[in-house]
């Protein structure tokens, strides 16, 4: 909290200093935020709040974990694993399966979201207009194309009690597809109506982590799970004792370097290859892949695949809802590049937002890569460059790139963004997590109200450090760091062994926060 007040009373104060600058070419519309996924609760018809995930894993542990071992432990011994996924997918289904969608990809047993656009009271307002006076309330679980329709609606209210002839759109990861899915069917209406459009982390692209889930290829990276491993016993506290996050810390990094990491990672991947047809596509038919949604986060060229593999053996039966997914694709996400493009030439401007310096979750090859903890920063800009996440592009690369586009690479030398589809309107936020919003509010009004391009100004760095006011990004730690060899990491872990060991010794070791 601390930390945010400080962000935002900075930001006032930078925005005080610029009042003279900003009020020349200020031209403020109405700013209509669409959220991303599961941010509107999903309720019963009886009421019953059925989209709360979080669960009691200790709890569910204690009654079902047992079982589920013993189970698994005889598929290994029959290699039959089918009792094993059946009592899983139950488990599962328990804690998510309320707010799945039917076959048609249609609400089940009147299941409906807490608030929707089309009744919320739309504030009667001429100025000072804000991020949050006109959220889009929409059941983000449906078709993205009927979604996309209600927002052309939900812009016509807003103009209406606004007296404005335009609206900004402002939409965060999935919330960027909703936009995206309404200007490729409503051209004329965005063209007549739109003044500029804001991505946030946008997941239009796809999401690979998703993707590997609904296609069925998984696989442990073992340089993204080293990362992982890393960052979240560091920043998260997942162990509170210093010397015993080290060891772990050290040990992970070791056995990489000697590729032991990389023969468990084999050993795990070829038995997921052996379980997870049994496994995942029934699990995901009765919860995540009921939404369609979801699929329209499946990335490019992995749609069919994704098809097959979950809906294989029952295609008829969900023949309706196979066609929804195809009819976005074909649509909106096959396009989408070559709409923004002509939009921009309609007049319609595009920013783009990304957030990065974050590891992705190491469920695919490549998940070493940068990004943001949910979305890497080629999917989340449409093409820029990145260097896997603790790592800087190549002197070869870096010299590879002209001289004109030298001015798109990162101070820190992680992203060169020459390559992305909107150079001159892509902003780059470091340390900002995809879950997180930052001062990305303020940042991106005023750049959308003030039609600011990355080099006609110099207000916002192209590249801003969240953890730094906004400031512009500074080399770090990583900066042309060489790769630690063996022998640097075997001393490593030999040192974090004796520190545990004399603390284990003299009766100072912690386990707080390990079981937690």
């Amino acid at each position: 909290m601390k930390k945010t007040i400080s962000l935002l009373l900075s930001l006032i104060l930078m925005f005080s200093l610029c009042v003279p600058a900003f009020a020349a070419t200020y031209d403020e519309h109405p700013t209509i935020y669409v959220t991303g996924a599961q941010t509107n609760d999903i309720y019963s018809a009886d009421g019953e709040l059925v989209s709360d995930f979080d669960i009691d894993l200790e709890a569910v542990l204690e009654e079902k974990g047992m079982g589920l071992l013993k189970e698994f432990a005889l598929g290994m011994l029959t290699d039959d694993y089918k009792q094993w996924a059946s009592d899983f997918h139950d488990v599962v289904v328990d804690i998510y399966g309320n707010s799945a969608l039917d076959k048609n990809g249609e609400p089940t047993n009147g299941s409906h979201p807490a608030k929707h656009s089309s009744t919320v009271d739309v504030e009667e307002k001429t100025e000072d207009y804000k991020m949050w006076d006109y959220r889009f309330w929409y059941d983000w679980r449906l078709d993205p194309l009927v979604t996309g329709n209600e927002l052309r609606a939900y812009i016509d209210r807003v103009l209406e009690a606004t007296g404005e002839t335009k609206v900004n759109l402002a939409g965060r990861c999935y919330g960027a597809n909703v936009i995206a899915a309404y200007v490729a069917t409503n051209k004329e209406h965005a063209q007549a109506h739109v003044d500029d459009i804001s991505y946030y982390a946008p997941s239009i692209d796809g999401i690979d982590f998703m993707t590997a889930l609904f296609t069925g290829d998984i696989y442990l990276d073992p340089d993204a799970v080293n990362n992982f491993a890393d960052w979240y016993i560091e920043n998260e506290n997942l162990i509170e004792d210093d010397a015993l996050a080290a060891l772990i810390m050290t040990l992970i990094e070791l056995f990489n370097q000697v590729e032991v990491l990389g023969f468990t990672a084999d050993a795990i991947d070829l038995l997921v290859d052996r379980i997870k047809t049994d496994l995942l596509p029934p699990i995901l038919r009765d919860t995540f892949a009921s939404w369609p949604s979801y699929w329209a986060m499946v990335t490019q060229g992995n749609l069919e695949k994704a098809i097959s593999f979950i809906f294989g053996g029952v295609e008829e039966e969900y023949s309706s809802f196979i066609t929804k997914v195809r009819t976005y694709y074909d649509t909106v996400q096959k396009d989408h590049n070559a709409t923004v493009l002509e939009m921009r030439e309609r007049g319609v401007r595009y920013n783009i937002f990304a957030k990065y310096n974050f590891p992705d979750y190491p469920l695919y090859e490549g998940a070493a890569v940068q990004g943001d903890g949910d979305t890497s920063i080629p999917r989340q800009t449409f093409g820029a460059t990145a260097a896997d996440y603790g790592k800087v592009l190549s002197k070869n690369y870096i010299d590879s790139i002209s001289a004109e586009n030298l001015k798109y690479l990162s101070p820190d030398h992680k992203i060169d963004a020459s390559t992305c589809l909107l150079p001159e309107n892509t902003w780059f936020i470091k340390n900002l997590h995809h879950d997180h919003w930052g001062s990305i509010e303020d940042v991106s009004l005023v750049i959308m109200n003030n039609d600011y391009n990355v080099s006609d100004q110099d207000v916002f760095p192209q590249y801003m450090d969240n953890n730094n006011n906004m400031a512009e990004v500074t080399p770090d730690e990583d900066y042309d760091k060489p790769a630690e060899n063996k022998l640097v990491s075997l001393f490593r872990f030999i040192s974090a062994l004796l520190n545990f060991f004399s603390k284990l010794l003299n009766g100072e070791l912690s386990f707080d926060g390990l079981f937690d």
